[in-house]
């Protein structure tokens, strides 16, 4: 799927290493000691100020041009202005790249009724090229070990052959958590009727993602390793309402914040209720809205230039998946996902950031919204709220990002 334009990155040097060659740099070095020289014998000698205005309107013209030549030679022998001042360079160009794509999609939505069915189509494929690190696109795979796989071998059944949720395992593996596997993990037992209803509405799972657009050719032809890769960043789990026990006649808990840390206090920060900052807050003890399927992607989509809700919204055209179904998540529900994930995976599944998500409090009544966040440090979630965006800085090296979910409601 869409994916965030790549992080800036600065090239490494090790000290004493020289991004010149040393023959050019030997010139360079020449260049400024040349220059330097010019402009201490322009002034002189003099070490005090020059009275005569007219006098120091002249010498500061003379002079101007070799200080501009000096200061450029200085900053090229430097490697670190080098790299700071291509990475901005970068960033414009990035950030510009990403208004003319939105606004092309735009007009090429908009001109989808006048223009010709294979000129629309050669556009939108333009677009999908320029974008191709930020949209699904499906992997390739040689004809030979794609003929080598199959949904099941023995039996000789393609992927249109199995059930629902043994399509999604052969696509998915262990990143497939239908709702009974997700209830196991959470410490409970299913009910059969909320089991089934969650089964149902797996369908609408597959019909929006992989029976519609470029995948259904993909499908039909079984190239199961090619889709394998092609959703290798991604988990489809199910998001319950509820805390169940072992007992499921007996009355579940509502998923809360609140609940979760109760029953996972290994992965939230080990201090009393009173020592952590959130617990008085609203969001604490609210449960989950409803039952839902959310597809999740591993990456995040960084926020560094654009809102959240830019960002989504671009995610969403680039992947010809409804706007509505492609949302922020809450902090329960990013805090839910990664629980699920860690305690099926046994590892942190998503990259580190400061998850911006669509939950603001306010301290009191007076005080200005605050926006939390969600990251992980020392393999435990961390909470926090603050006003505006999250900035990366060296001291905290996590971009602002945005984790998108794709939800279809049970």
């Amino acid at each position: 799927m869409l994916k965030e334009m790549e992080r800036p990155r600065t090239e490494e040097l090790t000290d004493g290493e020289s991004p010149l060659e040393p023959d050019e740099e030997v010139r360079l070095k020449h260049q400024v000691l040349e220059l330097s020289q010019r402009i201490t014998a322009m002034a002189g000698g003099e070490s005090g100020l020059i009275e005569d205005v007219a006098t120091a309107q002249e010498v500061a013209q003379k002079v101007k041009p070799y200080v501009d030549r000096l200061v450029a030679l200085e900053r090229l022998l430097n490697p670190v202005d080098r790299i700071i001042d291509k990475r901005s360079r970068i960033e414009e160009l990035r950030a510009g790249i990403v208004d003319d794509v939105a606004e092309v999609e735009g007009l090429s939505g908009d001109l989808g009724e006048t223009l010709a069915p294979q000129l629309i189509t050669d556009l939108q494929c333009e677009v999908a090229a320029v974008k191709r690190d930020r949209k699904l696109f499906v992997a390739e795979v040689p004809a030979e070990e794609e003929a080598a796989t199959g949904a099941a071998p023995e039996t000789g059944r393609t992927l249109l052959d199995l059930p629902l949720e043994e399509r999604f395992t052969a696509l998915l593996g262990s990143r497939f958590i239908p709702a009974s596997r997700v209830a196991e993990v959470l410490g409970g037992t299913l009910p059969q009727d909320v089991r089934t209803a969650y089964e149902r509405a797996l369908a609408r799972v597959w019909d929006t993602i992989l029976a519609n657009g470029e995948f259904r050719p993909h499908v039909e032809q079984n190239r199961i390793k090619a889709l394998q890769r092609t959703f290798r960043d991604y988990a489809l789990l199910c998001r319950i309402p509820w805390l169940y026990g072992p007992d499921p006649a007996l009355p579940p808990t509502p998923c809360s914040l609140e609940a979760l840390r109760r029953r996972f206090e290994g992965f939230f920060l080990d201090l009393s209720e009173r020592s952590l900052w959130y617990t008085d807050q609203a969001f604490y003890r609210t449960p989950l809205a409803q039952p839902q399927w959310a597809l999740v992607d591993r990456q995040y989509l960084n926020c560094t230039f654009k809102k959240p809700s830019i960002r989504l919204l671009i995610y969403a055209r680039a992947n010809q998946l409804p706007i509505q179904a492609v949302r922020q998540k809450s902090v329960l529900e990013d805090v839910y996902d990664r629980i699920v994930l860690q305690r099926v995976l046994g590892e942190f599944f998503f990259e580190s950031c400061n998850s911006i998500t669509n939950t603001v409090y306010q301290p009191d009544r007076k005080a200005p919204h605050k926006q939390v966040y969600v990251y992980d440090k020392d393999a435990l979630i961390r909470i926090s709220g603050k006003r505006g965006t999250p900035h990366w800085r060296p001291t905290r090296p996590r971009w602002p990002g945005v984790m998108p979910s794709v939800l279809f409601p049970v």
